[in-house]
């Protein structure tokens, strides 16, 4: 009996640990904004509206939403975001593009870019990973977990 229960209780502890692991590997990407943007925070919804063309402004501010090219990264904001596939997503901003004339998304090549780009641009929006965020010139508006 005592065996029965120094076992269950190692099982007990190794379900924790895994559990804690499974939670620590979980990231968190941050939609982020120049300081000066009007609003605070934003919904999924909102950033889908303005990563789709449809919002372009808030309140007086011209928006100028900024991608990352980094290819999990945006894997994941395009999935968990927009409810889409890249393909998906690539398709329907082609369409946009010849039928509108509206101009896609900027693209960027590093977090540090879309940082840095968010901060000296007036109106600016983006995505980075949450652990990434650094410096004044941007504020924090939404973070949505993504998984591993």
């Amino acid at each position: 009996m005592n065996n029965m229960v120094k076992w269950g209780g190692m099982v007990g502890v190794m379900v924790l640990l895994l559990w804690g692991n499974a939670y620590a590997m979980a990231r968190e990407l941050a939609i982020v904004s120049n300081k000066d943007f009007p609003s605070n925070a934003v919904t999924a919804a909102r950033v889908k509206e303005i990563y789709l063309g449809e919002k372009m402004t808030e309140g007086s501010v011209k928006i100028k939403p900024m991608e990352h090219n980094d290819e999990v990264l945006k894997k994941r904001f395009i999935e968990k975001i927009m409810g889409s596939s890249i393909d998906g997503y690539k398709a329907y901003w082609i369409k946009k593009f010849f039928q509108e004339g509206i101009t896609p998304p900027t693209n960027k090549a590093s977090s540090a870019d879309v940082l840095q780009s968010v901060a000296q641009t007036s109106g600016g929006i983006g995505y980075v990973w949450a652990d990434e965020v650094k410096g004044d010139g941007v504020k924090v508006l939404l973070k949505v977990e993504v998984g591993n």
